[in-house]
Parts: structure tokens; C-alpha cells; sequence
């Protein structure tokens, strides 16, 4: 806006709320700021709370706080109420604090969808309950149960169930019993657990998959008789043969690292033993000793009236300005319809949700963004949905950590237990939605720990009734129609990733990886199975630019789903060290999945086909690469990657010297594979890093500018009256590319499909590990 136009506008505002106060103060604020007065009031009763630390939750009727003191009939009757008020894509939310202290033996905890039971002692001992419950859902199956929570109790019970899917972390726990992670014979997708202590058994059960970091086993050790695909990173206790056992029949199912990389556990309230409620920030740790971690003293603590307390019923701009007041944000369990994205500004500041908060992105707009450059953020336990019309043109990610515009050479922060989601839901009036990237990582040293990326298949908008029996493949669900384009896009340097979920993006590429020195441990995606435009089109489920010297990943399972074939579950560059890698066809032939692995580079294209095969398991311990450890990292040192003993070593085909000249790339590789959108959804990370560098202040150049003008424009007047036509000459790749564009505007409606053949220059890749374009 123009500067002289903005004092008569404020005069005139002044104006017409002077004439307002005629009519009431009350109204007036209302007309002219857009929210009560009581807003202000509510976010000084939100400080006052805070500040008074016992009694910060008294006006929070989704908080419920229990107490051992408390009769059995009273505990009882407030879990069960909690249970009953949940459902799939309810709009409920809870959080469950126990205090510390021993809970009734014969309370029964069954765990409802967005529920968390968090014990606030200040270790896990210090709250103790006798049962913990998650089993099979009304389908007959553990599917869908996703977004729950257990953190900081010991269960005392002989067996704890906890049959759950993606978004349903188990932390900072003591399991005195067994602890099986599925109900029955029904299927599971789970899981994540870290820093967990088990007495007995752990069986693995149905589950397809699971990440642990930091557990200790029992002294019965692991029954597993099926799965796909575990990770255990710092795990105390599992002997060999447990571990052999385990893979019978489908060798490489368990990837075991003796240490952790560096990590960090997520913040946590306590309730201390001077009845001061805390928030504790646990620090960052580099490959800490195996086992469940014994010391929980916090790297720091922050009081109460450090952190702003946000509930639903608030403004966005209320919650915005306690940001900027505040070390801390605590979001409490609700949803939050937001009208701009909750930026964070400031050096070691907590976001941390309780009970399953989500947060509803402003159209176009972000949820979360984090500035560039600050260090040992904290974001965790929230979901962003997205609700920017499907009609739109184009949307920033639900959560945008740092711009890209710098290196920072301390750690960036932690994004713990993160849900990210696009579909059409009811509470958002089945309206449809788009999501071009759902997460982008662009600074540099961040740690990721669980996060799930979902394109729904499943939703309350299509009549369709959950039952055993119910089949979700072949029904079409108005979530199917919504638009998505990259699950996460990793453009900084040195992230560490652990428990990375991506499901069902349709229209590019689920994983984006242009960053150095990245480390991954534990990677699950499931193609889109309802879509039939995203496969043919040579979209995989993890990319590594073909420009990155350092990546390491460890225990990657790509699945499809499909009567449709897909070309590849992974596509990297030829530096990239993947150790055991599986593909799983559910319901369709083998050949499905016409690559399992495809290598890029400029020379071109090296595909690779399983090791070997069981039932509808493929697997490949690791790739053939080329060593590039003595080449210098474009804005990063080489990672230290913790021991790999236990892990299939790769075979190097080459070393780099270190005197060969960096391939810079334009992200060729995936021209051939995506849509226009997809294309610009790319390269908007590149763009604005170009923006930002031609940024210019006219107003202080313009009189210069004006005069080099004026000096100039005799000579470029002659230069245009003696111009000769010139000859544009393109390469025969920007001749195909031109002709293609005119044959699809002239014949085609939509998107065009690019055939192999035509994607990689008449050239098509065959399978075997010698096999080359």
C-alpha cells in the first residue's frame, strides 16, 4: 500500500470508530477490529492462568487431570466418558494427565481416537496404572487406529495391548508385562516407540512395520512370526537368535543399529513434588548408550508463566501474540480454524501440543512456519489439516520450517510426532482440498521424529460405513478428488529423520530429497491405490536428487496396492547408501512394481530389481554406489553416521577422488515424471531463493535509475533501428518439450502421460543390477 494513502486511512478509521463509540464500545470494537473485547480479555486470563500454575486448566474441559486420591467409580466414569465421546473423524479431542501416584488396580484404560494419557511425574516410575488397552476397531482390524498417545506411566498390568496403526507413539513408558502391538488376527500399519522399558515378552504380531529407538528388551526376548519391515535403533537386549527367528522365511525384516544418531525425546509436562506444573525440554544427544534412557533430567525447564496455554475458543491473533510474549506455546486438545499460520521467531521456543490439537491452515496459507536461522526450536504432538480449495491454484506447505537463505551450522530444532493431512472431511464440510507440499524442510541440522503425511483414503463424506467385511480398495471416496503433490520436501542439509510415514499423494513424488548429509531410519509409504494417474507417471515413493553426494537410510518399505502398474518404489542418486529396502504387492502381481530401485545420475538411469522374493515381500539388502567421501559437501560436512556392523555392507563400483568438479544439476531427473504443477511445485524452493536474491529497493535506486536511463537511450534507440533478426536455436530436448506442450493444448484436455520410452529418450531400463539406460 501506498505511504501517503495510509494516513488518510487511518484517519478515516479513526473517524468511524469515534462515531461507533456513540452506539457502545463493545459493538464498535467488534465492526472495526474484528474480534470482542473479550478476546483481550481471554488472553490476559490465558497469562494470568499460566501464571497461577495450579490452576492453568481448570477452564480447559477437554484437559482432564486425575488424581490417585480420586474413588475408583470417579476415574472410571471420566475415562470412559473420554472413550465415548471420540471417533474416527470426530471433532473431540482429549488429553488425560495422571498425576503422580499408584492408580486402583481393577481401572480398566481403553484408548479412544485424539486421546493422549500423558503421566506427568517426572519420570515414567512415578506414575503407575494397572491396564492399558488399545484392540482391533469395529472393522475387525487395527488398520485405522491411528491418533493416540502414551507417555511417562508404567503399566503394571501382565499384558498391555496396544494395537494401533500410523500417529500413535509410545514414549517415555515402562511396560512391567507383555506388550503386544497387535489384537488377534487382525491386520495392523503401526508404529513408532522410543525410550520404552519392557518386563516380558514384546510381540510383534500382525504389524507390518515399526520404528523402536532407546528400548530395552524383556528377558523373553521378540516373538515376530510375520511383518515386513522393523527398525531398532539403541536396543538393549535383543540377542541374535531372536533376531534370526524373526527373519525365517523373509530375511533383512529386522535392521539393527547398536546407537542412535543424534536425537532428542520430546518435550513433556510435569507436575513436580512442590506442586509447580513445569515444562521440561529434554536435550540433544549424539549416540547415547543402548537401552531405555535411564537419566530424564531435562536439558531445561520452563515454569508456567513461561508458556502461553491456547485453547480452541481463541482468536488466531490472541494465540499469535502469545508467541511473541512467551518462551513456550502450549495447544490444548481442539481444533483451531486458523486466519494466519503461527509463526515462530525466537531462539528455543516450544510448540507443543497435548491431546491431538489441529490445526486448520488459513487458505494458501501455512499452519506453522519457523524463520530461518534459529536454534533448538521445538515443534511436537500437533496435526495440520489443509483447507485451501481444491480450486486453488497453489498453497504453502501446512508446516514450513526455515526458508533456505542461510546455513546454520548449530541444531535448527525437533519436529516430534507431526501429523500432516489433506482430504475431505465433514467438520470441514466435505469440501475438496489441496495440499501442493504438506512439509518442507529447508533449514539446516533439524532432527525428525515420527511424522505422518496422509492423503486420505478413506473419509466421513462417501456413505461409507465402517464393518467387518467393509471393502475400501474400489470405493470411490470423495477424499480421492482432492489434490496433493509432495508428502515431504527436504531441502536443508545434515537432517536427521526417524519414523518418516507417507501415504497416498497423488500427484508427485511422496519423499523429496535435495538436501546433504541426510540420515533416515525407518521409512514407510503406501502408494495411491484409489488414484490412476500417479503411477504410470514415474512418481516414486522416495527420491534422493541425483545432485547428492551424502545420503544414508536405513529399513525402507514402499507398498502398493493397485491393479495399475507403478515404475519404481525408490529412485536415487548413485551415492545414495539405502540398506534394506522392500517392496510389497497387496492384491496384484508381482511385476506391479516394474522397478524396485532406479539409480539417477547424468550419465542416466541404473534400475535394479529385488534380491530376492517372498510372497508378496521383495527385498533388496543394499546398492551397488559410488563412494564420494572425499568430495567437499555443498553447505554441509559429512554426517557421522553411528555404527553399521549389523547392516549389509554395499558394494562400491567407484570412489570419487576428490578432484572431480560437483555436478550441480538443474533437478532433471524428474522433469520427465511430473505435471506441470508438479514441475512448479519443485522448483518453488529455487525460485524463491532467486526472488530473494534479485530483491532490489527502487525507491532509493530510482533517481539513479532514471539517469542511466536517460544517458542510455540514444544509444539503445540506434541499436533498435540497426537490429537484425535473430535465429532462436534450441537443444532437440527443449524442441521435444515445446512440441509436446502444442500437441497436449491442441488435443488434449488435461495432463498427457509421458511413456517410458519418451521419458528416457528411447532408451527403457530392463531389470538386474547390471541393467542401464
Amino acid at each position: 500500500m501506498p505511504q501517503t494513502v495510509r494516513p488518510m486511512r487511518s484517519a478515516l478509521v479513526g473517524l468511524v470508530f469515534s462515531l461507533q463509540l456513540a452506539n457502545g464500545y463493545e459493538e464498535a470494537s467488534d465492526v472495526m477490529m474484528g474480534k470482542k473485547i473479550n478476546e483481550w480479555e481471554a488472553f490476559g486470563q490465558a497469562s494470568m492462568s499460566s501464571t497461577a500454575a495450579s490452576t492453568w486448566y481448570e477452564r480447559l474441559p477437554n484437559v482432564i487431570v486425575l488424581d490417585p486420591s480420586m474413588t475408583l467409580d470417579v476415574l472410571q466414569a471420566k475415562i470412559w466418558a473420554v472413550q465415548n465421546a471420540t471417533t474416527h473423524f470426530g471433532t473431540e479431542r482429549y488429553a488425560i494427565l495422571l498425576k503422580p501416584g499408584d492408580y486402583p488396580p481393577q481401572l480398566l484404560i481403553n484408548l479412544g481416537y485424539y486421546t493422549s494419557i500423558i503421566g506427568v511425574g517426572a519420570n515414567p516410575d512415578d506414575v503407575k496404572i494397572p491396564d492399558l488397552w488399545v484392540s482391533n476397531d469395529i472393522t475387525g482390524q487395527a488398520t485405522n487406529n491411528f491418533w493416540r498417545s502414551v507417555e511417562g506411566v508404567t503399566v503394571t498390568g501382565p499384558r498391555t495391548m496396544w494395537a494401533v496403526s500410523q500417529a500413535s507413539p509410545l514414549r517415555r513408558s515402562i511396560i512391567s508385562g507383555e506388550l503386544w502391538l497387535s489384537h488377534e488376527e487382525g491386520y495392523s500399519s503401526g508404529g513408532f516407540i522410543s525410550d520404552v522399558q519392557i518386563g516380558k515378552k514384546l510381540v510383534m504380531g500382525t504389524q507390518q512395520q515399526w520404528f523402536f529407538r532407546q528400548i530395552t528388551f524383556p528377558t523373553e526376548g521378540l516373538w515376530c512370526w510375520q511383518g515386513w519391515n522393523y527398525v531398532f535403533m539403541g536396543a538393549l537386549g535383543l540377542d541374535d537368535a531372536s533376531v534370526q527367528k524373526c527373519n525365517t522365511g523373509m530375511p533383512h525384516k529386522i535392521s539393527q543399529m547398536d546407537r542412535t544418531a543424534r536425537s532428542a525425546e520430546k518435550p513433556y509436562l510435569v507436575l513436580e513434588d512442590d506442586g509447580r506444573w513445569m515444562m521440561y525440554i529434554p536435550g540433544i544427544v549424539h549416540q547415547p548408550a543402548p537401552g531405555a534412557l535411564l537419566d530424564h533430567n531435562p536439558a531445561y525447564k520452563l515454569t508456567m508463566d513461561q508458556v502461553f496455554v491456547a485453547d480452541p475458543e481463541m482468536s488466531t491473533e490472541t494465540i499469535v501474540q502469545g508467541l511473541r510474549t512467551k518462551e513456550a506455546c502450549l495447544l490444548t486438545p481442539g481444533i483451531y480454524y486458523l486466519t494466519e499460520p503461527l509463526e515462530i521467531t525466537k531462539d528455543r521456543f516450544v510448540l507443543l501440543g497435548i491431546g491431538f490439537p489441529t490445526l486448520v491452515s488459513p487458505p494458501g496459507m501455512s499452519c506453522i512456519k519457523v524463520q530461518q536461522g534459529l536454534n533448538d526450536v521445538r515443534v511436537a504432538s500437533i496435526i495440520m489439516d489443509a483447507n485451501t480449495p481444491a480450486s486453488h491454484d497453489y498453497t504453502e506447505p501446512l508446516l514450513q520450517w526455515g526458508d533456505g537463505t542461510s546455513h546454520w551450522s548449530q541444531v535448527a530444532g525437533v519436529a516430534s510426532d507431526i501429523v500432516a493431512r489433506v482430504g475431505a472431511f465433514g467438520y470441514l464440510n466435505c469440501e475438496l482440498k489441496r495440499a501442493d507440499t504438506l512439509v518442507e524442510f529447508n533449514a539446516d541440522d533439524l532432527i525428525v521424529d515420527n511424522v505422518w503425511v496422509w492423503h486420505a483414503d478413506h473419509d466421513d463424506c462417501s456413505d461409507f460405513t465402517m464393518a467387518k467385511g467393509a471393502d475400501m480398495m474400489d470405493y470411490k471416496f470423495q477424499s480421492d478428488q482432492c489434490q496433493s503433490t509432495h508428502g515431504i520436501v527436504v531441502n536443508g542439509n545434515n537432517l536427521v529423520a526417524y519414523g518418516v510415514f507417507v501415504e497416498h499423494i497423488v500427484d508427485g513424488h511422496m519423499l523429496l530429497w535435495n538436501g546433504e548429509a541426510g540420515q533416515l531410519y525407518f521409512f514407510q509409504a503406501e502408494l495411491p491405490y484409489h488414484s490412476e494417474k500417479t503411477l504410470p507417471e514415474r512418481y516414486a515413493a522416495y527420491v534422493v536428487a541425483q545432485t547428492v553426494y551424502s545420503h544414508f537410510a536405513v529399513g525402507l518399505g514402499a507398498y502398493i496396492i493397485d491393479r495399475e502398474p507403478a515404475y519404481a518404489g525408490f529412485q536415487v542418486s548413485p551415492y545414495a547408501d539405502l540398506r534394506n529396502v522392500v517392496t510389497v504387492i497387496i492384491d496384484a502381481p508381482e511385476d506391479t512394481m516394474k522397478h524396485q530401485v532406479c539409480q539417477e545420475s547424468e550419465e542416466g538411469q541404473k534400475c535394479f530389481a529385488p534380491q530376492n522374493c517372498s510372497w508378496s515381500r521383495c527385498w533388496r539388502a543394499s546398492l551397488p554406489i559410488i563412494d564420494a567421501h572425499a568430495m567437499t559437501l555443498r553447505g554441509a560436512a559429512w554426517p557421522q553416521v553411528p555404527p553399521t556392523e549389523k547392516l549389509p555392507a554395499p558394494e562400491i563400483v567407484k570412489r570419487l577422488s576428490g578432484q572431480e568438479t560437483y555436478r550441480q544439476g538443474d533437478w532433471n531427473y524428474a522433469d520427465f515424471s511430473m505435471s506441470r504443477d508438479a514441475k512448479r511445485a519443485t522448483r518453488q524452493f529455487a525460485d524463491r531463493q532467486r526472488l530473494r536474491a534479485q530483491v532490489v529497493n527502487w525507491e532509493s535506486h530510482a533517481p539513479w535509475l532514471g539517469l542511466c536511463f536517460l544517458v542510455a537511450l540514444p544509444f539503445l534507440l540506434t541499436c533498435w533501428a540497426n537490429r537484425e533478426p535473430v535465429q532462436v536455436v534450441r537443444p532437440p530436448e527443449a524442441e521435444a518439450e515445446i512440441m509436446l506442450e502444442e500437441f497436449r493444448a491442441e488435443h488434449l484436455p488435461g495432463e498427457l502421460p509421458l511413456l517410458p520410452e519418451l521419458a528416457t529418450g528411447g532408451r527403457c531400463c530392463s531389470e538386474g543390477p547390471e541393467a542401464a539406460c
